[in-house]
């Protein structure tokens, strides 16, 4: 499950900021990556849809790295499981 979490946060990624998915990496730095919080808003937004779970956005202030969000995403899926 970690992996597919992983690819759709990249694909999300790259959509979101016109970027090559090959450039990102696990521990890519939302700063790094150009990521506005609005911007990472968006992309869990996206995620979310996608996996029918809810971040609590006072989680969002806790996301750093491309792993961060899919840590968070992986424990809300594997807790609905």
């Amino acid at each position: 499950m970690d992996e597919k979490v992983y690819n759709a946060i990249v694909k999300a990624i790259a959509t979101q900021k016109h970027i090559d998915g090959a450039s990102i990496e696990r521990e890519s730095t939302l700063e790094q990556l150009g990521i506005s919080s609005l911007d990472a808003i968006t992309i869990v937004y996206e995620i979310e849809e996608q996996f029918d779970v809810e971040v609590p956005n006072d989680a969002l202030e806790n996301l750093k790295t491309v792993q961060d969000i899919v840590d968070g995403i992986g424990a809300l899926v594997a807790a609905k499981a």
